[in-house]
């Protein structure tokens, strides 16, 4: 399921949406509201004849029609195009789209059902660096393949990867958006018109976007800085910079060097060159990142073998893997297990280390050689034990039958113990029932200015608003000091106590720091001149 981070919209918003239960096109039933955004809204709805579900993203209707906003149009059927290009399956797929009579814009993409990892990271918090890699190298597969056909996302975000569930492969990568894709290759038939770019307009979320974007410029390093930044997000559990205003956010991406992890959180255990990793990424200058996708996957590779991890990622399958939870825990990447959306290729066993020896797009090569050299060898033993048995029956023709042979002492045989037993568990010890795990306290924790970041017993968990469930360790009450921190305000701390299996709600409103009286700040550009996100 394709979702927006925006909340969801109540049933008196749906009953006046004029598009549930339309039929676009003959094809495309609407059946329900996904999330809406800027740019348009996103429906679960019916294809016929094939009766599968999709996600229909809609154009926002103050977009559509003759003289509006071409540029948006533009802009939207640009998305559709290039990304229907795109085969790899870390990349979401698009199946159709197109216009209706009376003006509509739509395209249809698959129905995927799962979480962004936004709202992952809002639920689970900083997650173990093995799984974060095993995440950011699916990434960086798939823009790998947009940046060899001469694309650029230009808006990778956390509310635009899609973890997935989908039987036994946990973390499934699907990059979502390609709403602000921009070609660098010499086809002047893809190349970003100057209309789709309004002047003085910036293009990009704030937050996740490389420096030199805010002069709209891009290249795939930019992509490479944006992978970053979501990397010290899903490590760290908040962004590298936050500020109150987004043009205060771009001017820390372009002037302020990225916090070391222990200044985010001291108790931290990411290995420092996980971390080196991640900096060279958000390096300001483009040349000083690494160069392109296959840089980065090999950094990853490099990163993940000088930390003790065999290979490159564990892999995690059934119900039995690491972790508490099905998000939870280090896990591969690769997925190459048969899949209905993935295509079919060998699985590896439950709780087994996945070798990421060969190149993703050519996942049967290593097999394939290891299939012909055993065959040769085969054919060699058989070969060599034909001739072996054949030359034994020309000897026996040819010579006298050998005398019975003397009967030898028997050979004195050192004794072997039998295998040891094992000693039969006490019954009373194995009947006895486990003790029943604690229940966790749900906390759900809010802040006025929202976007501050909320420290739960000293360890990030992410920015207000979220929900924390806390598991305490005894018990009894759950305590827990909850602390929020923003620029401009008073850091405030307070400890807040819950019964297992019970909501507490945590609200609290942030005094704001005076400042000493100063000079009159130059007039704030208005906020016309930003778009955050058109399509979230």
């Amino acid at each position: 399921m394709i979702e927006s981070d925006a909340p969801r919209k109540g049933a008196p918003a749906d009953v006046a949406d004029p598009l549930l239960g339309r039929i676009l096109n003959e094809r495309f039933r609407i059946l329900e509201t996904l999330g809406a955004g800027g740019m348009g809204r996103v429906y679960k709805a019916m294809q016929a004849p094939l009766d599968r579900l999709v996600a229909l993203k809609v154009l926002n209707p103050q977009y559509s029609g003759e003289g509006k906003d071409p540029g948006f149009q533009k802009r939207f059927f640009l998305e559709a195009s290039v990304t229907a290009k795109l085969r790899h399956p870390n990349t979401v797929t698009v199946i159709d789209y197109g216009k209706t009579e009376d003006g509509i814009y739509y395209i249809a993409m698959e129905y995927l059902e799962g979480l962004t990892l936004s709202q992952l990271l809002t639920q689970e918090g900083p997650l173990p660096w093995e799984r974060a890699l095993a995440i950011g190298q699916q990434v960086a597969r798939s823009l790998r393949e947009a940046h060899k056909v001469g694309l650029i996302h230009r808006d990778l975000k956390p509310a635009n990867v899609m973890i997935l569930n989908q039987e036994a492969d946990h973390d499934v990568v699907k990059v979502l958006d390609f709403g602000l894709v921009k070609s660098f290759s010499g086809d002047a038939a893809m190349k970003e018109d100057t209309t789709l770019t309004q002047a003085g307009v910036i293009l990009g979320s704030p937050q996740y976007m490389a420096p030199e974007q805010a002069r709209n410029i891009a290249d795939p390093r930019s992509d490479v800085y944006s992978l970053g930044v979501v990397l010290y997000q899903t490590l760290m559990g908040r962004p590298p910079f936050q500020a109150a205003q987004s043009i205060d956010v771009i001017v820390k991406h372009i002037n302020d060097p990225p916090p070391p992890f222990h200044t985010v959180w001291p108790d931290h255990t990411v290995p420092a060159e996980v971390e080196a990793l991640v900096m060279k990424c958000l390096a300001k200058r483009p040349v000083d990142r690494y160069a392109s996708m296959d840089a980065v996957l090999q950094g990853m590779r490099t990163a993940a073998s000088a930390s003790g991890v065999s290979g490159v990622f564990a892999t995690r399958t059934g119900l039995n893997a690491v972790g508490s939870g099905p998000h939870s825990g280090p896990h591969s990447g690769i997925h190459s297990g048969a899949h209905p959306a993935l295509g079919s290729g060998p699985t590896p066993a439950p709780n087994t280390m996945a070798l990421d020896i060969s190149v993703d797009e050519a996942g049967g090569l290593a097999e394939k050689k290891s299939r012909k050299g055993l065959g040769i060898a085969l054919f060699g033993v058989s070969l060599f034990v034909g001739l072996g048995v054949a030359s034994i029956f020309v000897l026996r023709g040819a010579q006298k039958p050998p005398p019975e042979p003397a009967v030898s002492a028997p050979v004195a045989r050192t004794p072997v113990a039998p295998p040891p037993t094992r000693e039969a568990a006490p019954v009373a010890e194995a009947a006895a029932p486990p003790p029943a795990a604690p229940r966790p306290v749900r906390f759900d924790v809010e802040s006025d200015p929202p976007g501050a970041e909320v420290k739960i017993n000293g360890r990030v968990r992410g920015n207000t608003p979220l929900v924390i469930n806390h598991t305490p360790d005894t018990p009894g009450l759950a305590d827990v000091e909850v602390s929020f921190a923003m620029d401009g305000y008073q850091t405030v701390s307070k400890t807040y106590s819950g019964e297992p299996g019970t909501t507490v709600n945590v609200s609290i409103k942030l005094p704001r720091i005076k400042k000493q009286p100063g000079p009159k700040p130059s007039p704030k550009a208005p906020s016309s001149q930003y778009k955050d996100d058109p399509y979230q």
